[in-house]
């Protein structure tokens, strides 16, 4: 049986979809994993931008070597390379990572995720991730991936994981914990926004999202407590929509 090879472009939440592949003959290849990294710094102006070797020497602050490797390509941009290359089945993307705000480095901009903070490195300015100045960045950062696709793959392989911030828990307890610490409502009017736009942009049948039921932040998540941490009905639901 053909696997079905894929790239994920966003966090955990389209990444652990992959973990319930577990039958005997899996039927799903993960090629790459591209996390911690904003759609806003993908304009194509911004992309053209390099940063100085002194900076990425700073990297070596970061202990781990996935989480050092993610900050790299966050900040040469390669989502855009890999998936201008079209040799995969699906690219998976989410937005759950445009939560971060935006750094300036030597001029360009990269995604200021705890990962980036840890290299130590201190940044010109940042650029608020609920700023009109964000979201028209993001909208550029979109643009110029989906082109880049259409233009050397194919835009049918994209599929966008349409995924909300959950205000419930598998606990009571864990629910008034999520709503105190999180600002859900706000940040799910951004992903409104996101996805508002996006679905003007790719038809339908790009959209993949679940019976809102389903997103519950489970209490017991191997990753913690968070409004994007789900149950595993969740998972297996997106698992059964990607491999159908």
């Amino acid at each position: 049986m053909h696997k079905k090879n894929i790239i994920v472009y966003g966090g955990c939440v389209s990444r652990d979809i992959l973990n319930f592949d577990t039958v005997d003959e899996p039927c799903i290849k993960l090629l790459n994993y591209y996390a911690r990294s904003s759609l806003a710094t993908l304009g194509s102006n911004n992309a053209a931008k390099n940063i100085s070797k002194k900076h990425y020497d700073s990297l070596l602050n970061i202990e781990s070597k996935f989480q050092r490797r993610m900050v790299e390509s966050d900040f040469k941009n390669q989502i855009l390379e890999s998936a201008g290359k079209g040799d995969y089945d699906l690219l998976l993307i989410d937005f759950l990572v445009d939560r971060f705000h935006l750094a300036e480095i030597d001029g360009k901009l990269v995604t200021r995720s705890v990962e980036f903070v840890r290299s130590g490195i201190k940044p010109n300015r940042l650029i608020n991730t609920f700023s009109d100045q964000y979201l028209t960045l993001w909208r550029e950062g979109i643009d110029n991936l989906l082109s880049v696709i259409d233009a050397r793959a194919d835009l049918d392989k994209v599929k966008i994981n349409k995924v909300y911030w959950s205000d419930i828990a598998t606990d009571e307890q864990d629910t008034i914990k999520l709503n105190e610490k999180w600002d859900i409502e706000k940040n799910n009017a951004k992903l409104d926004a996101m996805y508002e736009y996006v679905e003007k942009i790719l038809p339908s049948s790009s959209i993949i999202e679940v019976d809102k039921s389903l997103l519950i932040a489970d209490s017991n998540h191997k990753w913690g407590l968070s409004p994007f941490h789900y149950t595993d009905d969740y998972y297996r639901k997106m698992l059964e929509i990607i491999k159908a």
